[in-house]
């Protein structure tokens, strides 16, 4: 009867463990395509802006290139009434100090998609957008 309890208590422990480790995700939907010179919605903190596109060198659609190429953008993450700015990669380069993801007082914050994708039958697309994923 004590060997039950005993593994019972165990497992309740493990479950406990396990269920605190789970990452709180922050509304999706609050951060995908935000547009060049514009901000997730402010009204609730986090937000990040999107400030400015650095560089756009990724294979366009119906090309032949040597690589896939990149993408860097320059972002500004808004939490706790402070605002945090660096520089993102698309593919991450974290040595070259432009990673595609970043931890800013617990909030891990990824770039995951730039849109449109360069197309040459397209030339000067204009409308670009940034897709981030956000958890805490």
């Amino acid at each position: 009867m004590r060997k039950k309890q005993a593994i019972f208590s165990v497992l309740i422990i493990l479950a406990a463990l396990f269920s605190a480790c789970k990452k709180n995700k922050l509304p999706a939907y609050d951060f995908q395509s935000v547009v060049l010179h514009e901000c997730s919605a402010k009204l609730v903190e986090p937000y990040i802006c999107f400030d400015s596109l650095l560089t756009d060198s990724r294979c366009p659609k119906g090309a032949e290139c040597v690589w896939v190429g990149n993408a860097l953008i320059k972002v500004t993450f808004h939490e706790s009434q402070a605002a945090h700015t660096f520089v993102m990669s698309l593919k991450g380069y974290p040595s070259a100090g432009y990673p595609s993801d970043t931890t800013v007082n617990g909030y891990v914050i990824s770039f995951t998609n730039l849109q449109p994708y360069p197309d040459i039958n397209t030339p000067g697309q204009t409308e670009k957008k940034a897709s981030f994923t956000i958890t805490r």
